[in-house]
């Protein structure tokens, strides 16, 4: 049976009436008098009632809230109590211990119960508990930092935890889309009830302090009485006297580990600031933010943002625009890039802000937090603002910001909308000397991708990297020579990469500048097939993005490692990492990383032979983007998925658009390798012996160079391995055993097996190879490297000559019989980009003699009747018509005498004399022999008269 007392006031003996009506119906509590006889007959009743019902079953009698009681019901209990031990009857009364809740005399009467009364304390609910109990009620409604932010809140009261949870499955979402927090009106009530019990001074005090804990962020809800009472203008040891009796009100709580006071429940401190009228909360915040500036600490910018943005005066909001700018700035130092927006929309929004300067920040924040189009809003805003007030510096750092600020980690291309901001900035800049003009030409050039030409591009980074070195500014310099690499980013310009990306590295300014080096040294060193640095690169980034802590910095690792993963055959890691990737980019909101993602899992499931898994969403990818306007090297990609599917007709389109392609229409960007090596595998996989001959000839300068996609979401192997296929489809057997077998070694070598089993299955698949050289029985010479010396056999005799690059030169070109390599592939030095060049100078000789080669070449085509012969002259022409074009510069520009591949013609033809020398000293006629085969220059090849195998 069951009772309870109520705060609103009973008749007397209320809760005895309720809880014995079921067991005892005809007793009767009209007609007690006030004489001691009535009521000693009224007990003896009760006692009687409750022995006769637990005669006939026992009974488990509960009354709660006793603490609420009438004095009357509290001298029954005394005696049902003294009585109880005697009947099958157990007894649970509950009652709040919270000595303001009862009456002094209600009180007294339950201090004065029997002491075999066994009292149970029920402590708050330990964080798990707790959070158990709000899941039990709200389910589903509620997330994980909801859940916490409730049980910190209620500080694990059993009743407040209910009436909160009970609420917030009745409320909407906040902005955040969690359920709105409520003060429910259940617990409002019995909060004001205690604070209504208090002092006027301590309701006072314990007002100021609930408004100074706003933004308090030691311990849960602290007090700060040093503050408060520089607020409320008493002395330290009076707040500490008049703070005890809200202690003693169990409204406070004395933490001993801190030696401080902090409020029971935050709920307490919420009805308190609740309270208040709006002036006087405005007054108080003003007090708090004008102690705190007199304070003076370092580290309250954004409790002063605070305080302040809800002050009363008229200085108010202008005060807190200041400290939110300052907040803001600590925010980003500390990467609280969603917390430096808030405090940056808080600036925004005051009368006297310079909007143009907090609409940058707010820019710079959204970034960074991941909100890119917020980001973009903001500094399209700016841009237009700063234009209008003739702002030229502010103009240029918002068309900067779109594109990621002067570093441009991810920069939107084919932006027309950025593209004009960046011109507007130029013209704007046009009178102005600044590091910022070398800034925005760099940027220009990223941003023409796809909307202007690459000789535009690159003249634009040419001259942005010739201003910037002169600037001296670290971070401009790092920007403009990334737009060079990326303006040169065809196969052409690897070592030139490789030097640009040393370079940033030795000026980066921060470490953000040095992971954008990192980036582009990593995808040289990708297409250079240097794998073991490849591995160095990503652990040094990955360390420098993981410090950073940035999203937008640290998705690439994991895509890079299921690139690696791929190249070990290791299916399943590739899509782990795609998984991790997926998941940062998601948080970074990184358009680059969704488009890595996607393609690192595409070219796992064509690899893993499950291509009609993704072929869905393959088809999604082409229906978002302008077929009309995409290179066809773009589209290879995805139409390879496709026809490993099943499905043809992409592959089939593609191609043919290719045929009627010029290729001097298709410019060598970054996707020129993998897109031509894509193009390739259609033209196997559809037999189209057309464009597999065009692609042999256009491929074969880059037998070096591995096809790399993106920023390395996919490495699909050297160019020569491809061009073994592609000759062996065309029946040139020969040709196509001189690529594999090269590709092969390369595979080993730098630890690809993945690769090196493809090449070796094709190699197998070859008729009988024949001699490198067209006619008579093969001669066979022997080269090879011991220690420090070469020893050469030829025609019975052994020679010994000292190590040197010359002899590392020839050992390459007498391996590979007949091929053209470049010199700047035989170990050239590095060159630094163009504008590092010694200078225009103009080779009238040096074009002349092309020229005239190419027409002896085009007459020996026309009278050659084999096709291999055929083939070898017209790679060769191809070479050399390249190396003429390189000669004499797009648009008639003149070579540069600087230029690294001339360089490099030059140390490679000295180091190979030099060799044939020393070999001459000791073997006079493989020396003649070696001076006519051996062809030097831009490209130099190994050429014998005889048919000569050379084996190592």
């Amino acid at each position: 049976v069951r009772a309870w007392c109520s705060a609103a006031g009973m008749p007397p003996y209320w809760p005895w009436r309720r809880a014995l009506a079921p067991v005892a119906p005809g007793l009767s509590f009209e007609g007690v008098g006030a004489g001691g006889d009535d009521r000693a007959m009224l007990f003896a009743a009760v006692v009687e009632a409750l022995d006769s019902a637990s005669r006939q079953q026992p009974l488990v009698l509960i009354i709660e809230d006793l603490h609420w009681a009438e004095v009357p019901s509290l001298v029954l209990l005394r005696t049902v109590v003294e009585a109880v031990p005697a009947m099958a009857v157990a007894l649970l009364l509950t009652a709040r211990d919270d000595p303001g809740e009862a009456p002094a005399a209600v009180g007294e009467a339950l201090r004065e119960l029997p002491t075999h009364l066994r009292r149970v304390p029920v402590p708050v609910l330990d964080p798990e508990a707790a959070r158990r109990l709000v899941y039990a009620i709200a389910g589903d409604r509620v997330d994980d930092v909801t859940v916490s932010d409730v049980v910190s809140r209620t500080g694990g009261n059993p009743f407040f935890l209910t009436e909160v949870a009970r609420l917030l499955t009745l409320t909407g979402a906040d902005a955040r889309g969690r359920p709105a927090f409520v003060v429910p009106p259940g617990v409002q009530e019995v909060l004001r009830r205690r604070l209504a019990r208090l002092s006027q001074s301590c309701h006072a005090l314990l007002t100021a302090a609930a408004v100074i804990a706003e933004t308090e962020v030691a311990g849960r809800d602290p007090i700060d009485e040093e503050l408060l009472a520089t607020v409320v203008g008493r002395s330290r040891d009076e707040v500490a006297t008049i703070l005890d009796e809200a202690v003693r009100a169990r409204l406070l709580v004395d933490d001993p580990v801190a030696r401080r006071l902090g409020f029971r429940h935050a709920l307490v401190r919420e009805v308190l600031a609740a309270d208040l009228s709006r002036v006087e909360r405005g007054r108080l915040h003003r007090a708090v933010a004008e102690a705190l500036e007199e304070r003076g600490s370092a580290g309250d910018a954004e409790r002063l943002a605070h305080h302040w943005s809800q002050a009363y005066g008229p200085d108010a909001p202008d005060r807190a625009a200041v400290w939110s700018l300052r907040a803001a700035r600590a925010a980003v130092d500390g990467l609280g890039f969603e917390q430096a927006v808030v405090h940056l929309r808080r600036a925004l929004a005051a009368p006297g802000a310079d909007r143009v300067d907090v609409l940058l920040r707010l820019g710079e924040a959204q970034r960074l937090a991941g909100d890119a189009a917020g980001a973009r809003s903001s500094f399209v805003e700016a841009a237009h603002l700063a234009a209008t007030a003739g702002r030229a510096a502010d103009l240029a750092a918002a068309a900067l910001g779109l594109g990621g600020g002067i570093a441009g980690f991810e920069v939107p291309i084919a932006d027309r909308e950025q593209v004009d901001l960046l011109r507007d900035a130029l013209a704007a800049l046009a009178a102005e000397e600044t590091a910022l003009r070398p800034a925005v030409l760099a940027r220009l050039s990223v941003a023409l991708t796809g909307l202007g030409t690459g000789l535009d591009r690159r003249r634009l980074a040419e001259e942005a990297v010739d201003l910037a070195e002169r600037s001296g500014d670290g971070a401009v310099t790092v920007a403009a020579l990334a737009a060079y690499c990326d303006a040169v980013a065809g196969p052409d310009y690897v070592r030139q990469r490789l030097a640009s990306a040393e370079r940033m590295l030795a000026v980066a300014p921060d470490p953000v500048a040095g992971l954008l080096a990192r980036r582009l040294r990593l995808v040289a060193l990708l297409e250079a097939g240097e794998l073991s640095a490849v591995d160095r690169e990503i652990e040094e980034y990955e360390f420098i993005a993981d410090r950073a802590g940035i999203p937008l910095y640290r998705w690439l690792p994991a895509v890079w490692r299921g690139m690696r993963a791929l190249l070990a055959g290791d299916i399943a890691a590739a899509f782990r990492h795609a998984a991790v990737a997926e998941e940062i980019g998601r948080r970074a909101g990184s358009g680059n990383a969704q488009l890595l993602v996607f393609t690192l899992r595409m070219h796992a499931h064509l690899l893993g032979g499950s291509a009609d898994q993704i072929v869905e969403s393959v088809r999604r990818l082409d229906e978002t983007m302008p077929t009309a306007a995409m290179p066809v090297t773009y589209r290879a990609g995805p139409a390879v998925l496709l026809a490993a599917a099943g499905d043809t007709s992409d592959g089939e389109d593609v191609l043919r658009c290719f045929q009627q392609t010029p290729a001097d229409d298709i410019i060598q960007d970054s996707e020129w390798v993998q897109g031509h090596w894509a193009l390739a595998e259609l033209a196997l996989r559809l037999g189209d012996r057309a464009v597999a001959a065009r692609l042999l000839d256009t491929l074969r300068p880059y037998e070096h160079i591995w096809a790399v996609d993106g920023i390395g979401a996919a490495v699909f192997g050297t160019v020569g391995h491809q061009l073994g296929r592609l000759a062996a489809f065309l029946g040139r057997n020969r040709t196509a055993e001189g690529h594999l077998r090269t590709a092969a070694e390369t595979y080993r070598r730098v630890g690809a097996p993945l690769l090196a089993r493809q090449v070796d299955a094709a190699l197998a698949e070859l008729p009988g190879a024949r001699s490198p050289v067209e006619d008579g029985p093969a001669e066979v010479g022997r080269i090879r490297l011991e220690g420090r010396f070469w020893r050469l056999a030829w025609r019975n005799r052994e020679c010994t000559v000292p190590d040197s690059k010359g002899m590392r030169d020839l050992a390459v070109l007498l391996t590979r019989p007949g091929r053209p390599v470049p010199a700047v592939d035989l170990g050239a030095a590095g060159a630094g980009p163009a504008g590092h060049d010694l200078g225009p100078g103009r080779d009238p000789a040096a074009r002349r003699a092309y020229r005239n080669r190419i027409v002896e070449l085009d007459q020996r085509i026309a009278e050659a009747t084999d096709p291999d012969e055929i083939e070898r002259l017209q790679a060769e022409r191809t070479a050399i018509a390249a190396q003429l074009g390189e000669a004499v510069g797009l648009g008639g520009r003149t070579r540069r005498a600087g230029d690294p591949a001339e360089r490099a013609r030059k140390a490679v033809t000295m180091r190979i004399r030099d060799a044939v020398r020393a070999i001459e000293a000791e073997d006079r006629a493989l020396a003649r022999h070696l001076r006519n085969a051996i062809k030097t220059g831009r490209l130099c090849s190994y050429e014998p008269d005889t048919a000569v195998i050379w084996r190592t």
